[in-house]
C-alpha cells in the first residue's frame, strides 16, 4: 500500500498520535493510524474525520436535520438507565451485544480480549443537540453586550433601538460562525452521536492513538467485533472504534428497520426514513431566532438597567425599557425572513449573493404559502434553504471563536473547504 512517509516498525507498535504534539507530529501520527494503524484488510470502518464528516446530520437532499425524539428508546445493555437512542439501533446493538456474549460462552472468542467487547454496555449515545445549541447560541449572544462599546450601550435605550444592534451583529459574526441552527448542525459541533444512530461502548479519547490500538485495534477479537458489528447493520468508527453507527441502508439494518410499522400501515423504508426519524431544521430556525433575540434583551435589560444620556451638558440616568408584550410581533415576518436569508447567505460564505430577484421570489413564496401544513414563514424558509443547502459549510470557521472552547468538543471540529452537495451526500448514504 502507498503511504505519505516510511513508517518504521517501532512507529508500527507504538502510535503515539494525541492533541499535545506539534503540527508536524500531529499530522504524521494522524497519517500513521488512517494509513496504516487500522486494519485496512478488514471490514470497513465509517470514517467521520476524513469521508461522512456529516453523517447524520444531513438527510439525502442536503437538508439539515435533528432527530425526532419520538422515535428515541432506552438502551437495556447500559451503565445508565437514561441512554437513548434510536429504536432500531437499539434492536440492533442489543442483538450485538448478544451475540458478543454469546461468543464468549461457546468458546469463539479469546478470553483474554478486552470486556468492553466480550460483554459489550452502552456507555454514551444519543446526545441532545438542541441543548448544545442553546447553550451555544446563548454564549454568542453574551458576546453581544460584551463587544458593545460605551456609546452603543447609550444607545439602546428600549427594545427597538436593541433590535436594531442585535441585527446588525448577527449579521456580522455569520461570516465566522453558524447562527442558524441549520448552520450549526453541518459546522463540525454536531456528528454521529447527536443524530441516535450512534451508541458508544467506551468513552476512550478520540485523539489517543495509543489507547485505540492497545484497547481496541491489538485486542484478539477485534476482527470478529468489526465482521459482527457489520452483520448487525452497524458500522465501527475507524477514528473511535468504540463507536457504532446504523449502516443506513444496509440489507442489515434495514432488518431491523423494517419491523417498525407506519400508522398507515407500511414499513419503514429508504424512501421514507429521514421524514418519519428527523425534522428538517430550517422549519425552526426563524422562531428560534424570535426566542433568542427576545431572550436576549430580557437579560440584557436585567443585567445593564441603565443607559447614559447627555442632556444640556449634564449626564442624566435613564431606565431602558422594559420587554414590551408585543415585542413578538415587532420582530416582523418579512424583517425576520430577511434576517435569516442574509444569513444563510453569510454562514455559507456568500455562496449565493442576495439579489432583488431572489427576495421577490421569497416574497412570492411566503404570499402563496405553496404547502399549507405549514406557516407562511416556513414556506419562505423552505424556499431559503432550497437556495442554500447545495453548500457544505466551510467548518473551519468554528475555531475563530472562543467561546466555542468551552464546549470541550474540538476533537469534532473538521476542517474542510466547501463544497456542492454532489460531491458529499452521495457518499453519505
Amino acid at each position: 500500500m502507498m503511504t505519505t512517509f516510511d513508517y518504521t516498525e517501532e512507529d508500527l507498535r507504538t502510535p503515539e498520535g494525541n492533541n499535545n504534539l506539534g503540527s508536524y507530529g500531529l499530522f504524521f501520527q494522524r497519517m500513521l493510524y488512517k494509513e496504516v494503524i487500522f486494519p485496512s484488510d478488514l471490514v470497513k470502518p465509517l470514517d467521520t474525520w476524513y469521508g461522512k464528516q456529516l453523517y447524520g446530520v444531513v438527510d439525502q437532499v442536503q437538508n439539515s436535520i435533528i432527530a425526532n425524539r419520538a422515535n428515541l428508546v432506552t438502551i437495556p445493555s447500559a451503565v445508565d438507565p437514561n441512554l437513548l437512542a434510536m429504536n432500531f439501533v437499539v434492536d440492533a446493538f442489543e442483538a450485538l451485544a448478544a451475540h458478543m456474549r454469546k461468543g464468549l460462552v461457546i468458546g469463539v472468542l479469546n478470553r483474554t480480549g478486552t470486556p468492553l467487547l466480550t460483554n459489550m454496555r452502552a456507555q454514551k449515545a444519543y446526545v441532545d443537540p438542541n441543548n448544545i445549541y442553546r447553550q451555544y447560541l446563548q454564549q454568542v449572544y453574551e458576546n453581544f453586550a460584551q463587544s458593545r462599546s460605551q456609546a452603543q450601550m447609550n444607545a439602546i435605550t428600549d427594545f427597538d433601538s436593541y433590535l436594531s444592534q442585535m441585527m446588525d451583529y448577527l449579521r456580522s459574526i455569520a461570516t465566522t460562525v453558524p447562527v442558524t441552527k441549520t448552520a450549526f448542525m453541518t459546522s463540525g459541533l454536531c456528528s454521529a452521536i447527536n443524530s441516535g444512530l450512534t451508541i458508544s461502548i467506551d468513552t476512550g479519547r478520540a485523539d489517543d492513538d495509543a489507547y485505540k490500538y492497545q484497547t481496541f485495534i491489538d485486542d484478539p477479537n477485534f476482527d470478529f467485533y468489526l465482521r459482527a458489528a457489520k452483520k448487525f447493520g452497524l458500522s465501527v468508527n475507524k477514528n473511535m472504534p468504540w463507536m457504532l453507527t446504523a449502516d443506513l441502508f444496509s440489507d442489515a439494518i434495514l432488518h431491523y428497520l423494517n419491523s417498525y410499522i407506519l400508522p398507515d400501515g407500511s414499513l419503514v423504508d429508504q424512501t421514507n426514513f429521514f421524514r418519519t426519524y428527523y425534522d428538517p431544521t430550517y422549519l425552526q430556525d426563524i422562531d428560534l431566532l424570535k426566542t433568542l433575540i427576545i431572550q436576549v434583551y430580557r437579560n440584557f435589560v436585567e443585567q445593564n438597567p441603565i443607559y447614559e444620556r447627555v442632556h444640556d451638558c449634564q449626564i442624566q440616568i435613564r431606565y431602558r425599557g422594559l420587554l414590551p408584550p408585543n415585542a413578538l410581533d415587532l420582530l416582523g415576518d418579512k424583517e425576520m425572513l430577511y434576517l435569516y436569508l442574509d444569513l444563510r447567505n453569510r454562514e455559507t460564505g456568500n455562496a449565493l449573493p442576495v439579489t432583488s430577484k431572489i427576495k421577490r421570489e421569497i416574497r412570492d413564496v411566503y404570499m402563496l404559502q405553496p404547502d399549507a401544513s405549514i406557516s407562511k414563514l416556513q414556506n419562505a424558509a423552505e424556499y431559503v434553504n432550497v437556495l442554500y443547502r447545495d453548500y457544505i459549510y466551510d467548518s473551519s470557521y468554528i475555531l475563530t471563536l472562543d467561546v466555542l472552547g468551552n464546549f470541550g468538543l474540538d476533537n469534532q471540529a473538521r476542517s474542510a473547504t466547501m463544497s456542492t452537495a454532489g460531491a458529499v451526500t452521495q457518499q453519505l448514504y
